[in-house]
């Protein structure tokens, strides 16, 4: 079953604004469907978030609802991209790290490492398809 998309604005606010004001972001407001003022000043979310959370949320989003995730599920998108990544740095073939391992470490089943090393094996090899490994263009 593929991943939930990430809600990539999130990275963006923490990119520009740093950890604290992202999960200040969803520690007040994490789980609900808000509407954005156009303008930051005089906001009730200003009160809850920040000015600085929502003079960027007024810039990218100003006058729409936004859902914003809850901390729960983002910190579980983190873990399971976090899985994915050590599943790939033990190696997608010829692994240097047992299934058992990493399901030890990641509170999951060997099974499950197994199904989601096929799934990222395949996904490399479709990709691999698309985008050749080395630059073949000619200089």
């Amino acid at each position: 079953m593929p991943e939930a998309p990430r809600d990539v604005w999130i990275d963006e606010l923490e990119r520009d604004l740093g950890q604290a004001a992202a999960l200040r972001l969803l520690a007040n407001a994490g789980g609900q469907r808000r509407v954005v003022p156009k303008r930051a000043s005089g906001s009730r979310l200003v009160t809850e978030v920040g000015i600085d959370v929502v003079e960027w949320l007024s810039a990218r989003f100003g006058g729409t609802a936004v859902d914003i995730p809850s901390y729960e599920a983002r910190r579980r998108q983190d873990r399971a991209a976090e899985l994915r990544a050590a599943i790939l740095d033990a190696g997608l073939t010829a692994p240097t790290r047992s299934a058992n391992l990493i399901a030890a470490e990641f509170g999951v089943t060997a099974a499950w490492v197994h199904k989601l090393r096929t799934q990222m094996r395949r996904e490399g090899t479709d990709n691999q398809l698309l985008l050749p490994l080395f630059d073949t263009t000619p200089r």
